[in-house]
């Protein structure tokens, strides 16, 4: 489903993706991990047709994301590291607010509503309270919700679980889990490797932009855990 070929990126002079190539299908869930400055963010936005790779491929379902870039993000759901939600509309109006941005029809809005808030786990009570009052445990699973509501065939999510309770993350978690198994192909990036092996079917480790490790999680070299082979 999606596929990176020898994908470039620098930045003044430095390159901070080198030449990474890697697959996911649908059904899979590939954690990318790395140090701060691996360059997973800034292949993350160039998944997403935020920047454009100096050199390089990416597709999606066939499709070149820089030259179809439009076609592209119908199928994409992203996930920031930063929140982007309205924060003094409800969880409902936002939920509302992004259907129409995402161009879901207006008469699928609201069964859309509905089976993406069964997903996050948000009632009717919490789904029409203010998102000021949310915890951050709540923003992130609502912000997961708004990514969902165009039904993507990837969803890339960025670190979606930074500075939440426990229970929170172990929702997110499970919700990631769910997701892979109705046939989404997840990008999940972060640096808690108790997640990563947790919820990915495959990684890539990166280190100074370049990939160091692609392929399935029980294929790690020397029969290293993730985090032994982080340390190698």
């Amino acid at each position: 489903m999606l596929e990176l070929t020898d994908v470039t990126k620098a930045y003044r002079g430095k390159t901070v993706v080198d030449r990474v190539s890697f697959s996911v299908n649908g059904g899979e869930t590939l954690g990318i991990v790395g140090a701060n400055g691996a360059g997973k963010s800034t292949l993350a936005a160039m998944i997403v047709t935020l920047l454009k790779p100096d050199l390089g491929k990416i597709e999606l379902d066939g499709l070149d994301v820089t030259k179809a870039s439009r076609e592209v993000r119908s199928r994409i759901g992203y996930v920031p590291q930063d929140i982007a939600l309205y924060e003094t509309l409800s969880g409902m109006d936002n939920l509302k607010f992004w259907a129409g941005a995402n161009k879901v029809p207006k008469g699928m809005q609201p069964e859309r509503i509905a089976k993406v808030c069964e997903i996050i786990r948000f009632d009717r009570e919490l789904a029409l309270r203010r998102v000021s009052t949310y915890s951050g445990g709540m923003k992130r699973r609502l912000n997961i919700g708004v990514a969902l509501l165009h039904e993507p065939k990837l969803l890339v999510l960025d670190e979606p679980t930074t500075g939440i309770d426990m229970q929170s993350c172990d929702q997110i978690l499970e919700t990631v889990e769910e997701l892979r198994k109705d046939g989404v192909a997840v990008v999940y990036i972060g640096h808690y490797i108790e997640e990563i092996e947790r919820v990915a079917t495959h990684l890539t480790v990166l280190a100074e932009g370049r990939v160091r490790y692609f392929g399935a999680k029980d294929g790690l070299p020397k029969g290293k855990t993730l985090s032994e082979f982080l340390r190698m």
